[in-house]
C-alpha cells in the first residue's frame, strides 16, 4: 500500500471532546488549555516534537493522569467524574508506545486479557464455575477468535508472544485492545520501531479495520507520512499547548507547524 494522503466520511457528531485541559507536576506546567474534539467515526491525530505533552494526554484520557483543570467528556459524560477503573468499561481501549504484552503466554492468551475489564462475572461464579461465568468464558473465548482473524493472527494463538516479530507483537496489542468493544481507540505510536513495510501494512489495518468496527481512534504518531495516510483531523501540540490543527494538509503546510515541528527543510 502507498502511504497517500485521505480518510473516511465522519457523521459530525463529536464523541470525544477535550476541554480546557490543563496539567501539572508540581511546578511544570505539562499542559495548558488543550482543547479538541474527535467526530465519531474519525481518525484523529495528536503530533508535535518529543515533550510536547502528547502522551500526557492520552494519560489523561485513560484517567492515569488527573489533570489539574478541563474536562474530558466522552459522548457527552465527564470521565473525570468517573473511577479511574471504570473507562475501559465505557467504550475508550488503548495500546502502549512500550509493548505491555505477556511474553511467555501465547497469543490467544494475551488476547484474552482484553476482555478482563468488561467481564461481569464475579469471583463467586468463578471459584464455584458458576452457568454465568462459563457463559461468558465461552463469549470472550469466540471473541478472541473473531479478533485473531480480524488482525490476522490465527495461525500464530498458539505462538508465545516472545517469539514473534516486532510487527506482529504490535498486533497482538491492537486485538487484545479491540476484545473490550471500545468505541474509542487510543493507539500511541503505533508505527514506532516498524519498518517502512511493516508501517504501510498497519497504516492499512487501522484504516480499514476502523471502518469495518465502527471505531473512532486518536493516535500520536511521529511517522508523518502515516498520519497523512490514515487521520481525518490532525492536532498539533507544542510545549503542552494546542499550535494547530485540522486536516492533515493543512496542518503540514502550516508555517508554524513547520517551524515548531517538522523543520525548515520540510
Amino acid at each position: 500500500m502507498e502511504l497517500v494522503s485521505g480518510g473516511t466520511e465522519t457523521d459530525g457528531k463529536t464523541l470525544l471532546s477535550v476541554e480546557e485541559l490543563s496539567l501539572n507536576f508540581g511546578g511544570l506546567q505539562v499542559l495548558k488549555n488543550v482543547t479538541f474534539g474527535v467526530e465519531e467515526g474519525q481518525i484523529c491525530a495528536l503530533i508535535g516534537p518529543n515533550g510536547a505533552g502528547k502522551t500526557s494526554v492520552f494519560n489523561c484520557v485513560s484517567r492515569f493522569y488527573h489533570p489539574s483543570a478541563g474536562r474530558i467528556l466522552m459522548a457527552g459524560d465527564d470521565l473525570l467524574q468517573r473511577p479511574a477503573h471504570r473507562v475501559a468499561a465505557h467504550g475508550i481501549a488503548r495500546t502502549f508506545q512500550n509493548l505491555a504484552l505477556f511474553g511467555a503466554q501465547t497469543v490467544f492468551e494475551n488476547v484474552m486479557v482484553g476482555a478482563y475489564p468488561v467481564t461481569k462475572a464475579t469471583i463467586l461464579d468463578v471459584l464455584l464455575r458458576l452457568p454465568r461465568e462459563r457463559r461468558e468464558e465461552r463469549r470472550t473465548e469466540a471473541r478472541a477468535w473473531e479478533m485473531l482473524e480480524e488482525t490476522g493472527l490465527v495461525d500464530l494463538a498458539d505462538t508465545k508472544v516472545l517469539d514473534l516479530p516486532f510487527g506482529s507483537q504490535k498486533r497482538v496489542e491492537l486485538a487484545r485492545a479491540l476484545m473490550s468493544e471500545p468505541r474509542l481507540l487510543l493507539l500511541d505510536e503505533p508505527a514506532n520501531g516498524l519498518s517502512h513495510g511493516e508501517v504501510e501494512s498497519l497504516a492499512e489495518f487501522i484504516r480499514e479495520a476502523a471502518a469495518r468496527l465502527g471505531l473512532t481512534v486518536l493516535l500520536v504518531e511521529h511517522h508523518i507520512g502515516m498520519v497523512r495516510a490514515i487521520s481525518d483531523h490532525v492536532v498539533v501540540l507544542d510545549a503542552g499547548e494546542v499550535l494547530a490543527q485540522g486536516s492533515p494538509d493543512e496542518v503540514t503546510n502550516d508555517p508554524r507547524v513547520i517551524k515548531a515541528y517538522l523543520g525548515s527543510a520540510a
